[in-house]
């Protein structure tokens, strides 16, 4: 017989076992636990009255500002081109008719096509 082989449990171990508290933390955690709870119950208020007065003034004129700059860039738009860098509707389309011709190039074809033509020889 192996000697290493573990006993089963008399019944008066077994009665114990199941007649006792399930402990799932160490009694050190639960004291803990106990106190950091009390201290999680009590409500604590982020801005006290003292608080709000104190940032009352400085956070309305702030707020002002910020509100007028809005308005100000909101109003005056976006800066308008000089006259040498506009481009006039009409010379888009003389462009676009002009470059009609071309568009034959984009097609997949015949991109593939012109790059497998050999190459000049320059003489």
């Amino acid at each position: 017989m192996n000697s290493n082989a573990p006993r089963p449990p008399s019944d008066f171990e077994l009665d114990r076992l199941l007649g006792s508290r399930l402990m799932r933390t160490s009694p050190q955690f639960e004291r803990r636990w106990r106190e950091l709870r009390c201290d999680l119950a009590r409500p604590r208020r982020l801005l006290t009255l003292d608080g709000i007065r104190a940032w009352w003034w400085p956070g309305l004129g702030t707020l002002t500002l910020a509100s007028l700059t809005v308005v100000l860039v909101l109003r005056q738009g976006p800066a308008p081109l000089p006259p040498e860098t506009r481009v006039l509707f009409e010379e888009l389309l003389a462009l676009d008719a002009a470059l009609q011709p071309a568009q034959v190039l984009l097609e997949t074809e015949t991109r593939d096509a012109l790059l497998h033509l050999p190459a000049p020889t320059l003489r």
